[in-house]
């Protein structure tokens, strides 16, 4: 066995994208002033409101600090990303329970339940699209401001590309949170044939046409386990609803909990999420790149061993279904893996340079306040939830 296979083994960092002490309080200090700023103008539910998001600026920017000053961007993003999931469960589970007095049935009888989330309109774009085109030119902005909403909700994620999906979606800590549970993968799995991992572009666009077809959004109805954070079943008793549930449970036990387990990878992400595949496409309309010197690398594996979305060929490429979550970034013991940014007077051929600090700023800082304005509308308020159940607050 080689150095190389010892260091995969070993799972170390051996050099890391650390910046130096004044920088680091300097860019923290700046995403807590852009968060204090913007909780203050727009938080107007009262001082504990205020309070809460105060306090979560403040962990937000200690977030980039440890990031930038201790050279390790997945290690920390992960704990913001699956404090994102959690408070969303929470927030929205407290908010059924308040209007139904049960956190798994939906408020009206019989009725479907579809989250207003991305990954609903991923899978139904065509209505969503169809829709926000009478929204502009016969109904009215103001009235049609959902799906008006909804649509610059999707594309504003081309802000960080595929990033999105280990930054902001609150539906993705879930399954990275399970796929962190064990240290050491239970079965070693890290590569997949392009045929194979192209799979959810496939099913991305049989949803679309199913949902064309019956116009209702059918991802959500008959195959999303997510539905588990808002409300899961409903009061009726009709058949068709009892085989929905049983494919919701399916799905969920086998990718959201035992493959993540198992492997410790996303396997919901990289495989079921029809968000996941639209963003692998949209998403080459950002910049930002992951990029591997070919000159640098000595493929040991270690990239593709802690990548959670299969997204490292066998040949040492990355694909369109990175999510730029900065794991192969940090554990790359040669520092043959970087942030890079394509277009802006930047030449196709040095794109491969090695790490260029002031992209990873941009993009660390970029992430950061998009997955943080997101978040930031159930986080304060799961904290406010977890203070009044403790008798804490009234």
């Amino acid at each position: 066995m080689g150095p190389g296979r010892d260091k995969i083994k070993q799972g170390v960092n051996i050099m890391k994208n650390k910046l130096p002490l004044n920088k680091s309080i300097l860019l923290s200090a700046f995403v807590m002033l852009f968060f204090t700023v913007l909780f203050f103008f727009t938080e107007k539910r009262g001082l504990e409101y205020t309070v809460a998001k105060t306090v979560y600026a403040i962990f937000l920017s200690i977030t980039a600090f440890l990031i930038f000053y201790k050279g390790e961007i997945s290690r920390y993003r992960s704990i913001f990303f699956i404090t994102s999931a959690i408070s969303f469960i929470i927030v929205f589970k407290f908010r059924l329970w308040g209007a139904t007095n049960n956190i798994f049935i939906a408020k009206q009888p019989n009725m479907p339940e579809v989250p207003f989330c991305h990954i609903a309109m991923a899978s139904n774009l065509f209505v969503t699209l169809g829709d926000q085109i009478k929204s502009v030119f016969f109904y009215g902005w103001d009235k049609w401001g959902f799906y008006t909403l909804g649509v610059l909700y999707v594309f504003s994620t081309l802000g960080i590309g595929q990033g999105f999906c280990s930054w902001a979606c609150f539906y993705g800590g879930i399954d990275e949170a399970m796929s962190k549970i064990f240290n050491k993968q239970a079965v070693k799995l890290n590569f997949f044939p392009k045929r194979l991992r192209d799979f959810p572009l496939g099913l991305w666009i049989f949803f679309m046409l199913a949902s064309i077809m019956l116009f209702e959004p059918v991802f959500c109805t008959w195959a999303c386990p997510l539905k588990l954070t808002t409300a899961f079943l409903n009061k009726g008793d009709i058949g068709i609803y009892k085989m929905q549930i049983i494919i919701f449970c399916f799905i969920g036990i086998v990718f959201l909990a035992v493959l993540p387990l198992i492997l410790k990878k996303r396997t919901f992400c990289s495989f079921i999420c029809p968000f996941g595949a639209f963003i692998s496409v949209a998403g080459q309309a950002n910049p930002y790149r992951v990029r591997i010197n070919d000159t640098m690398c000595n493929k040991c594996g270690i990239c593709a061993i802690n990548c959670p979305m299969f997204a490292i060929t066998e040949d040492y490429k990355i694909t369109s279904y990175c999510v730029k979550c900065g794991a192969c970034i940090d554990k790359c013991p040669k520092k043959a893996i970087s942030m890079q940014m394509a277009g802006f007077g930047i030449k196709k051929q040095e794109i491969n340079k090695p790490y260029n600090e002031n992209v990873h700023v941009l993009f660390v800082v970029s992430a950061l306040i998009l997955g943080g304005a997101i978040s930031s509308f159930f986080v304060p308020d799961a904290m406010i939830v977890i203070l009044k159940l403790a008798g804490i607050m009234h």
